[in-house]
């Protein structure tokens, strides 16, 4: 077997929540829900370009009980951090930044309403000063 990458990552939330994910997941992180093949469960696809990266499927009940889980985060690979940073900011969506290097590679995390850790790469930018980043 051989591995070429990632295909989709899947998240699972109960119905009161796709809403709010869906609408992180495209007005804040960038991504557009496109088709969703017939299933069992509702939910959505959200599309990097033509890609299908992110499946959110509903549940009736919480799938893991407490905090605790072994799923820690999803990372993106992203550009622009400055119009990124603006984004979270006139959302008021808290965050943080880290710098990695090398290579060089500024990191801000961020959390969807579902609780996930949202982890934004960015290498080869830095960000320019903007109001409401911690770091």
């Amino acid at each position: 077997m051989k591995i070429s990458g990632i295909n989709h990552i899947n998240i699972v939330v109960m119905s009161n929540k796709l809403a709010d994910v869906v609408a992180f997941y495209e007005q804040i992180i960038g991504l557009k829900q496109g088709r969703r093949a017939v299933s069992k469960r509702n939910g959505a696809w959200l599309y990097c370009g033509d890609t299908a990266i992110i499946h959110v499927s509903v549940v009736e009940e919480t799938p893991y009980p407490g905090t605790d889980t072994v799923f820690n985060h999803v990372a993106l690979t992203c550009s622009d951090v400055d119009a990124c940073l603006q984004t979270l900011v006139h959302n008021n969506i808290p965050h943080t930044i880290e710098f990695r290097s090398p290579p060089e590679m500024t990191q801000i995390f961020v959390y969807d309403p579902a609780g996930i850790r949202i982890e934004l790469n960015f290498t080869g930018e830095k960000p320019g000063n903007l109001p409401g980043a911690s770091t």
